[in-house]
Order: C-alpha cells, then structure tokens, then sequence
C-alpha cells in the first residue's frame, strides 16, 4: 500500500488485503484504511467476501454472485430494501432469517403462515393475495422478547456481554434471535416474540426477488 500511495494513483485496487488477518488486526485495519482514504480521497475498489468490511468501509456496494451484479446501492440501501434473497442473505451480521410459507386471509388480515405451521404478522399495506407463496425475511435484531406473540424454543444462547444472540426452534424451523441487552434465557426454554410487520422483508418464493 505504501509503494501504491507515492505514485499518487487516481484508482486503487484492493483484492481482500486483510482476509489473512487475525480478527483484532483485521478490525483496526480496517479503519486505518478507511480513514487513509478520508485523507487521500482516492477512488478505491476494494474487494470483500466479508460482508462487514463491505458494509463499514465502502461508500457505494455492488453485490455479485456467479459474475451477475445482484445490486448496487449505499450501505443502508441494500440493508434496508435488499433486491433479493441473495442480497439479504449477505448483507447483515448474523444473516437474515428465511421462512419459507403462504399467505393466508383472516376476514381482511392477512397473516403469514410459514412451512411448519407457524404464524407470522405481514405488512397490511402490502399487495398479497391468499395462497400466495413467499419467502419471508426477518433480521435477527428485529425480533423482540415480549409475552404472548410467537413461541419459539431456545437452543442456544451467545452471551457477548453487552448483547445476546439466541438460536431457537418454531416447529422444524431455525431462527436466530439478536438482542441488543443482556437476556437470561435457557436451552429449552420457550419464550413469546414479537416482529415488527414495518420491518419484514418479502420475497417471491419462485424468483427470489423483493416483493414491495
């Protein structure tokens, strides 16, 4: 990088300079080169299979997969509106939960009714018909602990210090829960939660691509 620097380049191009890099190194590298960047303001390509670096240092994303570009967009673009279940799945640490499922009528609500029995609120404003197959998308930190709502049992439990994740069951589906506090909860346990219908991200179960 330093002999790259000197010749003043007007491109550079990174090809996954830490990915050989232990975790604590990785993390302080990746901010000296954002804030190399901030100063030299250089236009950079900088090439990640590690979603994070892409999510912390990049000012635009283009997402690939198989040599086809998925989606190009700012950060929170992709991880607000992603164009696909691939999109999804790749931007956000931990990864998206899937659901595979229909929709179903209750008089004029409609509720989403995945593979394994389990119910699930949907956006009302959203343009669904009954029957209607979907992949249904909830980021981890998006479910709430809370009575009542849906149960899941907890399998295991990831104390970090400052937040939680849990791996849990509905029925013979995974999900993978992110709380952002300390939650004492056990193996086996079931708990009641929540998601928010404004934050569920829909996909056409065939194509794989967004439903608005």
């Amino acid at each position: 990088m330093g002999r790259a620097i000197v010749r003043d380049p007007s491109v550079f191009l990174f090809d996954e300079p830490l990915s050989n890099l232990d975790a604590k190194l990785r993390v302080q590298m990746r901010s000296e080169i954002k804030a190399l960047h901030q100063r030299l303001k250089t236009t950079t390509i900088y090439v990640t299979h590690d979603q994070v670096e892409a999510m912390t240092m990049g000012d635009r994303i283009v997402v690939m997969h198989d040599g086809v570009v998925e989606q190009f967009g700012t950060p929170l673009e992709l991880y607000d509106r992603p164009a696909n279940i691939f999109v999804a799945g790749f931007i956000g640490s931990p990864a998206m939960n899937f659901l595979p499922g229909t929709v179903e009528a209750e008089g004029d609500i409609r509720i989403f009714r995945s593979a394994a029995g389990s119910r699930w609120p949907l956006p009302q404003k959203a343009t669904l018909t009954a029957g209607q197959a979907l992949s249904y998308g909830i980021r981890p930190e998006q479910i709430r602990l809370g009575p009542g709502g849906i149960d899941v049992v907890v399998d295991v439990v990831e104390p970090t210090g400052a937040d939680t994740l849990v791996h849990a069951h509905a029925g013979a589906e995974k999900i993978t829960i992110y709380f952002r506090e300390r939650v004492e909860l056990q193996p086996g346990q079931t708990i009641g939660v929540h998601v928010d219908p404004a934050a569920i991200h829909l996909f056409d179960a065939a194509s794989g691509k967004r439903l608005e």
